[in-house]
């Protein structure tokens, strides 16, 4: 019994034209959705505010209290700052002054403040002036 078996090399892998378009369809998929992500992203940088906040000028801050134009206002239970980049801070780390929108709750106290940058309060003002 002289059987001989011949055990092959298995071939190198060869790209084929399957794998190479899938490579180029993947490629494809990939940068729409990063043009897709990037565009959303850019879109929330534009944040809207609730129709019954109103804009105002901070101009003192110490919790509780917070004065915004001529009025001396209380922080309510729950309420809620927002810095320029939309990130809630806490009442302790605010050291900032100046554009807000702000909206109350039934109570008569501030419930959200939102900083906001100097494009977002041009863009307010001129809102507010449309609503005259």
């Amino acid at each position: 019994m002289n059987e001989t078996f011949r055990v092959t090399d298995p071939q190198p892998f060869i790209y084929s034209v399957e794998f190479i378009s899938m490579q180029k369809v993947l490629f494809f998929v990939f940068c729409i959705a990063s043009i897709s992500f990037s565009s959303s992203a850019s879109a929330q940088l534009m944040r809207n505010f609730p129709v019954d906040s109103k804009l105002g000028v901070l101009k003192a801050f110490a919790y509780p209290e917070v004065k915004i134009d001529k009025q001396t206002l209380h922080l309510g239970a729950g309420s809620q700052i927002r810095d320029k980049n939309n990130l809630i801070i806490l009442p302790t780390m605010m050291n900032e002054k100046g554009p807000v929108r702000y909206q109350m709750d039934t109570m008569g106290n501030v419930h959200r403040i939102w900083l906001l940058t100097p494009d977002e309060a041009k863009q307010e003002r001129t809102k507010e002036k449309a609503k005259k």
